[in-house]
């Protein structure tokens, strides 16, 4: 969650209390192009596109599997940022299963990493290297 005292200057510079709330502020601000997200990776705000479509061939089943089991107040959820602030993390992995009452968080554009039960990332080749 952003403080209360951060301010944005001439709208290119932010006083924030913390390093996390500035990369939390540039990752908000941030225009992504169509078909891609963006994340932050050990302090450094990336933008990479999402799969190709032969990933989800591989995602699609397993969250299949995973809605049949979770406790109904849980979910299955793709494409949900999950926040590591002492790492300077921002992450949106493949797969997260978190509790639903994680989702009602007083900052709803993402989830303490911590909440959630199961992440996975399903990697390739070209992206075994940079996915977390």
């Amino acid at each position: 969650m952003l403080a209360d005292s951060m301010d944005v200057l001439d709208g290119d510079y932010i006083m924030a209390d913390s390093e996390w709330d500035e990369l939390v502020w540039v990752w908000r601000q941030s225009e992504v192009p169509r078909g891609c997200r963006v994340e932050i990776i050990d302090g450094l705000v990336a933008v990479t596109p999402y799969s190709a479509q032969a990933h989800h061939g591989t995602v699609e089943p397993l969250h299949r599997r995973l809605c049949e089991v979770i406790p109904e107040d849980w979910g299955v959820h793709q494409r949900s940022a999950l926040a590591v602030p002492r790492r300077l993390g921002l992450y949106v992995p493949d797969v997260a299963v978190v509790p639903q009452d994680a989702l009602l968080t007083t900052d709803q554009a993402f989830v303490d990493a911590g909440r959630a039960e199961l992440v996975v990332e399903v990697t390739s080749r070209a992206t075994a290297r940079h996915d977390r």
